[in-house]
C-alpha cells in the first residue's frame, strides 16, 4: 500500500470539514489523488530508489498541496457527473512540473 503524504485531519482540514461520518470517504479521495499524483509524476512520492521522498516529512509542500486541491475537486464534485474528456490542465497542476519524470528518464 502506498503511504499517503497527506492525513485525514490535513485534508478536513482544507476542505473545512468538521464531522467524523465522511473520514473513510476523505481517507479514499487522498489515496485516488495520491496514486494520480504518482502517475503524472512516474514514480512513487514516498519510498526508495526513484521515490520523491524517503518520508512523509520530506515530501514537498507544493506536493502535498496538489494533492489537497485534488481531494477537494473530487470531494466537492462527487455528485456530478461532468462532460469531456477530462483531458485539461487546471490551475494547480503546475505544482508538480518540478518534480516529474519523463519517459526519457530525465526530471523536469
Amino acid at each position: 500500500m502506498t503511504t499517503l503524504p497527506v492525513t485525514v485531519e490535513r485534508a478536513k482540514l482544507h476542505l473545512r470539514v468538521d464531522h467524523e461520518h465522511e473520514d473513510d470517504l476523505i481517507r479514499d479521495l487522498i489515496q485516488a489523488a495520491t496514486e494520480r499524483c504518482e502517475h503524472i509524476l512516474g514514480r512513487e512520492i514516498i519510498g526508495t530508489g526513484t521515490a520523491l521522498a524517503e518520508s512523509v516529512e520530506d515530501v514537498p509542500a507544493a506536493v502535498r498541496s496538489w494533492i489537497l486541491c485534488e481531494v477537494a475537486d473530487l470531494y466537492e464534485r462527487r455528485s456530478t457527473s461532468e462532460g469531456g474528456s477530462g483531458q485539461f490542465r487546471r490551475y494547480y497542476d503546475h505544482l508538480l512540473d518540478r518534480y516529474r519524470i519523463f519517459a526519457d528518464g530525465a526530471a523536469s
